[in-house]
């Protein structure tokens, strides 16, 4: 009967704790407003800080309560702007479509120094000290964190080869010999 007491003892307390932590869970939960959960959704949530809060919450937060402005997102750019003025009903007007950027790196002013390596929130920046650093256009997205700790003004933002729509460039076709 001794052995039987303490073996049935931490179940119980066990039980016990998770029933009073359930119950609290229910008593204190928090309603949230669901327009602040699209809007993260939304965001890029690599929590730069361009738009002055730690965090894409927080600043989701804020412009849900109209604390911020929709365009505070400086990667999100215009189009994520309207995007979340759709989603709160508000006007947005007077935003300019700069259209997505990365960043691109001046290879003849790169030193090597890597301090924009080590700025780079999203892993963006590839490179070897003394080397050559390269921009992954894919995982930049343009908050020009970087721009600021390049000592050599190297790194400027420019528009992204990727989301950019091109003209088409005319052929030249070797059998007609003419332009197509």
């Amino acid at each position: 009967m001794n052995v039987i007491l303490p073996v049935l003892a931490v179940p119980a307390i066990g039980c016990v704790i998770g029933y009073l932590l359930g119950y609290a869970a229910i008593y204190f939960k928090v309603e949230k407003d669901p327009r602040i959960e699209a809007i993260v959704a939304l965001l890029p949530n690599g929590q730069c800080g361009q738009c002055g809060f730690p965090g894409c919450v927080q600043a989701a937060g804020a412009m849900v309560r109209g604390e911020a402005p929709i365009g505070a997102c400086t990667p999100g750019g215009a189009a994520l702007a309207k995007r979340i003025a759709a989603l709160l009903d508000v006007a947005a007007d007077d935003l300019e479509d700069a259209g997505p950027q990365v960043a691109y790196i001046d290879a003849l002013a790169c030193d090597g120094c890597g301090r924009c390596q080590k700025k780079c929130n999203f892993d963006a920046i590839i490179g070897a000290t003394r080397q050559l650093h390269g921009i992954l256009a894919d995982d930049c997205t343009g908050c020009a964190g970087c721009i600021d700790a390049c000592p050599q003004q190297a790194i400027a933002l420019h528009a992204d080869p990727q989301l950019t729509p091109t003209a088409a460039k005319p052929r030249f076709d070797l059998r007609e010999s003419s332009y197509v």
